[in-house]
């Protein structure tokens, strides 16, 4: 593949990408609105599988731009993703013991 190729190949991955979230969005609140304004059960499906997405793209991301200074002594920065996954374990536990609080002690 010459530069022209693998340009319009990421931009469609990038289109395809977006596209993809956009519906998984609109999925998760459709079926958030139809819970709460319906009693519908809730699948949170389309919820687990957007977060999923989301947390992967932005950990490989973190995770490439870190390699790609590996070597570099002039350029030092902390290890993001070590912090994302820390922040992102002291947000699950928050939630969950807000949720257990809000079911049993409430």
């Amino acid at each position: 593949m010459d530069e022209m190729e693998k340009s319009i190949k990421t931009r469609s991955e990038s289109l395809g990408f977006k596209l993809a979230l956009l519906l998984l969005a609109t999925w998760t609140l459709v079926d958030l609105v139809l819970y709460v304004t319906t009693g519908r059960f809730h699948d949170m499906l389309p919820g687990l599988v957007l977060l999923a997405v989301v947390l992967a793209q932005v950990l490989s991301e973190q995770w490439m731009k870190r390699s790609m200074v590996a070597g570099d002594d002039e350029y030092r920065e902390p290890n993001r993703v070590a912090q994302m996954l820390v922040g992102a374990l002291g947000v699950a536990i928050v939630v969950f013991f807000a949720g257990f609080f809000a079911l049993y002690v409430a």
